[in-house]
């Protein structure tokens, strides 16, 4: 009798781990392959998911060379994510470590440091329709603080709000839409807002590839709070796994106060 018992309650146990695993397995399996912010400038419409932990670490590289010293920046961009509901993640943001050079024919300059971290909240507060045409739309809050190495750190507390819309089109096609709104602070320490505003054009290529043309003003402010800064640019990203991501992206210029133009690789993977 005991030995009967015993069996069964094995098989319970066994039955309700097999349970647990298909469980777990069809979790991550309807959670969907990554969605990641970048390597576009247009962040993505969706959140980590509740639980799930995101990094997405980058390598950018600037250049410079609107002036007699021709500069060259090298930093490591990375963004930490973390669900704390299906519609709400928690953020992290940092510069990384930046280095920068400069060469004016006779003398060369070099700087090496940190840049400044924000703290952000996203909100995913509507789902997508396409048949309706209703955009997926998030809301993103960020804080960012002067916390890096002297000469490259920022001045003061410097909040920004965005709003990200995307729209499924035909054709494997999704536009992405990103206004927002920052309240910045010059070297003197004088305060402005200045505008912020990207629209991306995402192309499925495959199951697991795409690639994108974009438009970007990471600043839109008046001349003497250093005017409009814009870029266009292009890239793709290619899934190794549901949970893994490496991707690029490389811009120009689109008017003459913006550096000339910058390259970007990142990898992104969840847990």
């Amino acid at each position: 009798m005991r030995r009967l018992f015993r069996v069964v309650t094995l098989r319970k146990r066994s039955a309700a781990v097999a349970l647990f695993l298909c469980l777990a397995g069809f979790q991550a399996f309807a959670a969907g392959p990554i969605d990641t912010d970048g390597p576009d400038f247009v962040e993505s419409s969706e959140v980590v998911g509740e639980a799930r932990f995101q990094y997405e670490a980058d390598v950018m590289s600037e250049r410079d060379h609107r002036n007699s010293l021709r500069l060259t920046r090298t930093s490591t961009p990375t963004l930490l994510k973390y669900g704390i509901t299906d519609a709400i993640e928690i953020r992290l943001e940092s510069e990384g470590y930046i280095r920068t050079t400069g060469d004016s024919g006779n003398t060369a300059t070099r700087s090496t440091g940190t840049g400044d971290t924000a703290l952000g909240v996203k909100w995913h507060s509507q789902d997508r329709d396409a048949a309706a045409g209703i955009p997926a739309v998030s809301w993103i809050l960020h804080v960012e603080g002067p916390s890096g190495t002297n000469g490259l750190r920022g001045h003061g507390i410097r909040p920004s709000l965005r709003s990200v819309m995307t729209w499924d089109l035909p054709h494997d096609l999704t536009l992405g839409l990103m206004p927002g709104i920052k309240y910045d602070a010059g070297e003197d320490s004088h305060r402005f807002a200045s505008g912020i505003l990207g629209t991306v054009l995402n192309k499925r290529l495959t199951e697991n590839s795409r690639a994108f043309f974009e438009a970007s003003a990471t600043q839109l402010a008046r001349g003497r709070d250093g005017g409009v800064l814009a870029d266009w640019d292009i890239g793709a990203a290619y899934l190794l796994s549901r949970e893994t991501q490496i991707g690029f992206r490389a811009g120009i210029a689109a008017n003459r106060n913006t550096p000339d133009g910058f390259v970007l690789l990142e990898l992104a993977q969840r847990y």
